[in-house]
């Protein structure tokens, strides 16, 4: 970030913060009150996707002033850059072109590499009745949270385990009850030298699964570990880790979801990634909700939120949710290396609801401090008995018009201070489209949080530090030397564990 636009965009944060300042002392009901169309003008609507920030601590001042913020930080110039396919991790010098993955304008390379998936897919599924997915990080979370999704389109029969830990226990669960000559293992390594996920494949391949195959971006490195040239599918160095579900490391959904599921999952991701690229930042569904987000955690204090899928379905969308936004934003310096004067990212966490009723709510609903909640429902056709599609609805509206309103008591225990803000979110239904236009969501809100930051969110070494120390710990614990220099505790933990 340049000295001048640095310059320019703390002088509309400033105004930012008045703005906040202004609405401090305004309630969500006083807000209500004074605006009989706040819910409608409030609420904006994408792809498969609706949004209602009305009971968010905004108003048109509100949003004026983040617009001013992303006009300073260069929103437009920074997202033509991005689809533009320039160099926008800066700090390892490529792009970061995941949309390009999907959607009829793919390039010959990602047609080609999906054409053999599918191929594969076809030949594949009569001769197996389980597939073992090995991967951590962006490698998993992606793949795992949409076999879950859209369990209701898996081929039946098969039987789909994933193992990311390096704890034996999870993968020795993934390979119990099931027999090695109808099991296909699929190692996913972007750099295939992930030491959590090769020391896992080493073991299945032990096993003696049937067929093996690979998803990397150095398919070389595959062919040497043992996978057969035909069976290594590759993604590229500008499709970054936790991004990366689009291409071939999701060759688990291209085999397991039957009609078309996985095809219908991209092209429902690049209707998202068009209304993006094409809608001015006051009504662009993502941006905006990444202004408010930036709002909540550095104009109005709140260092974290929680996102609550009303959904059983979507109760894995917490978890990659921490990793998109944290491993992504979780930064302390701007892309120029200077340090930054407030977070990049907030705190990301929650569960499914209604289960997370009766687990953290009481600390939304009571605790000291203020947490944003983002509740997110299925609008369309569900599974199971008609009448608990009601009761679902009705919780996760009650829920939020809870923290809102609250509830006066004399006694204190029993009082609810309310004035507590949510965005009520729904997807059309729990179709492949409208998963791949939810998943895309988040991903362009985490670029343009970023870009409203000066950050870079498509680098990731705040993860090395750790893997690089675990290395020159691990011999001690092997039965070799302990390295030298440790402090006192490390010490004393190598030797009780050894």
């Amino acid at each position: 970030m340049s000295a001048t636009s640095f310059a320019a965009r703390e002088t509309t944060f400033a105004q930012v913060a008045r703005e906040a300042e202004r609405l401090r002392g305004r309630t969500l009901l006083d807000l209500f009150a004074a605006d009989p169309t706040r819910a409608k003008a409030l609420t904006f609507t994408a792809p498969h996707l609706i949004a209602d920030f009305s009971k968010q601590r905004i108003d048109a001042g509100a949003i004026a002033a983040l617009s001013s913020l992303a006009a300073a930080a260069d929103f437009d110039g920074y997202r033509a850059k991005l689809f533009a396919g320039e160099i926008v991790n800066t700090t390892e010098g490529r792009a970061a072109k995941h949309w390009a993955l999907r959607g009829a304008d793919a390039p010959a390379e990602v047609k080609d590499v999906q054409a053999r998936m599918a191929a594969f897919a076809q030949r594949i599924r009569p001769e197996i009745d389980a597939i073992v997915h090995l991967g951590i990080g962006g490698s998993d979370l992606g793949p795992r949270l949409i076999i879950d999704a859209l369990k209701p389109l898996r081929t039946r029969g098969l039987d789909i385990r994933f193992a990311a830990n390096v704890d034996g226990a999870d993968v020795a669960d993934a390979i119990e009850g099931l027999d090695p000559k109808r099991t296909l293992l699929i190692v996913v390594s972007k750099t295939f030298t992930t030491q959590e996920t090769l020391a896992n494949a080493e073991f299945v391949r032990a096993w003696g699964p049937a067929h093996i195959a690979a998803a990397t971006a150095a398919p070389e490195k595959a062919v040497a570990w043992g996978v057969k040239p035909e069976n290594v599918f590759a993604f590229w160095d500008w499709v970054g880790g936790r991004y990366s579900l689009w291409s071939s490391v999701s060759l688990v959904c291209a085999i397991a979801l039957r009609a078309n599921g996985f095809e219908r999952l991209l092209n429902g991701a690049a209707e998202m990634d068009a209304h993006f690229r094409a809608t001015p930042f006051a009504q662009n569904l993502p941006a905006l909700s990444a202004a408010i987000q930036a709002w909540n955690r550095e104009a109005l204090g709140h260092g974290s939120y929680a996102v609550i899928p009303y959904a059983e379905r979507l109760r894995l969308l917490p978890a990659y949710m921490q990793q998109l936004e944290m491993e992504s934003n979780g930064k302390r310096v701007s892309r120029d290396g200077e340090a930054l004067a407030r977070s990049a990212c907030a705190v990301t966490w929650g569960a499914a609801g209604t289960n997370a009723q009766h687990s953290f709510f009481q600390l939304l609903h009571q605790g000291v401090g203020e947490i944003p909640v983002e509740f997110i429902v299925n609008a369309g056709p569900q599974e199971g008995p008609p009448a608990h599609r009601a009761k679902v609805y009705a919780n996760a509206l009650a829920q939020a018009r809870a923290l809102m309103v609250g509830k006066q008591s004399a006694e204190p225990h029993r009082a609810f201070p309310g004035n507590r803000a949510s965005t009520m979110m729904a997807i059309d239904a729990l179709t492949p489209e409208a998963l791949g236009a939810l998943l895309a969501f988040y991903e362009h809100r985490t670029f343009t949080q970023a870009v409203l930051a000066g950050v870079n969110p498509f680098d990731q070494f705040g993860v090395e530090l750790g893997k690089e120390m675990a290395g020159q710990l691990l011999p001690a614990l092997e039965g070799g030397a302990g390295p030298e220099g440790v402090d006192p505790s490390t010490a004393a933990w190598l030797k009780r564990l050894r």
